[in-house]
């Protein structure tokens, strides 16, 4: 099992208490959303930039709880493929008729050769440590012309050596690789017959994500007692998981950090 599977399942309850089950960013593109409509604002941009089609087969690729792919078919009649290396997440997720679920890592996955019209990796790319090897399992999965959309967060270039540890702490926290600029990815992408199609970066909308989790996390032993022994226990078996939430959003004000929304094609 790899290093962030351990993680996503060892937490996996205190994960949904804080953030329910859509683990990733929210958008505050008004900036007095709730949590959850800033999450449903990511998740409709996400879905706005796949554009699913009827009868297409798609890949959700670290899907989680399953909650974008439920979307997916909820608003067009397709196939979709959701595939994440948790056992727990696996174990939660909501079945659907039109949703097949793989235990499995997306570099090992069974999907034929040229089987998908669209892709989509929601905060997913940055727990591959080679962009190449991600990029390449994809393009083989993918009929030419395919879409794929990347929504993830990127470090900017030319850190300096205190900004490097503070990101090397981060992401040694959240069991993830270091973060890398969105130009790696860009460079690496042309090399697998990707074109970028269309960009946004969305981390001025994104970044209040952090002051949100932290805030959940400081009110949920007063609303949750009984969680106060899992609480407890991890704190003492993860103590910078907490202080990990402010200074992820110190990351973003000091532009460390960076959210983007990235749309490529497969080229013919």
């Amino acid at each position: 099992m790899s290093t962030n599977a351990k993680l996503y399942d060892s937490l996996d309850l205190l994960y949904r208490e804080l953030w329910g089950k859509t683990l990733h960013h929210g958008l505050w593109i008004k900036g007095n959303e709730s949590p959850q409509q800033a999450r449903n604002n990511l998740t409709q941009a996400c879905l706005t930039a796949l554009a699913p089609q009827r009868g297409d087969t798609i890949a959700d690729i670290g899907c989680g709880y399953g909650t974008f792919s439920q979307l997916v078919v909820k608003d067009s009649d397709c196939q979709v493929h959701s595939l994440t290396n948790s056992l727990a997440q696996i174990q939660a997720a909501t079945s659907h008729p039109k949703i097949t679920f793989h235990y499995t890592d997306w570099l090992d996955h069974s999907l034929p050769p040229r089987s998908l019209d669209k892709a989509i990796a929601l905060e997913s790319l940055s727990h591959f440590s080679n962009f190449d090897t991600f990029l390449s399992a994809t393009s083989k999965s993918l009929r030419p012309g395919a879409l794929f959309v990347i929504s993830d967060w990127y470090a900017t270039p030319h850190l300096s050596l205190i900004e490097q540890l503070l990101l090397r702490h981060l992401a040694k926290t959240g069991a993830i690789p270091n973060w890398r600029p969105l130009d790696h990815l860009l460079t690496a992408a042309s090399r697998h017959h990707f074109t970028l199609q269309n960009h946004q970066n969305l981390s001025p909308q994104a970044a209040p994500t952090w002051t949100a989790f932290f805030k959940s996390a400081c009110l949920l032993p007063f609303q949750k007692p009984k969680l106060i022994p899992f609480l407890l226990k991890n704190a003492l078996r993860r103590p910078p998981l907490l202080i990990s939430f402010p200074l992820l959003r110190l990351a973003y004000h000091l532009g460390i950090l960076e959210y983007h929304l990235c749309i490529f094609k497969k080229d013919a």
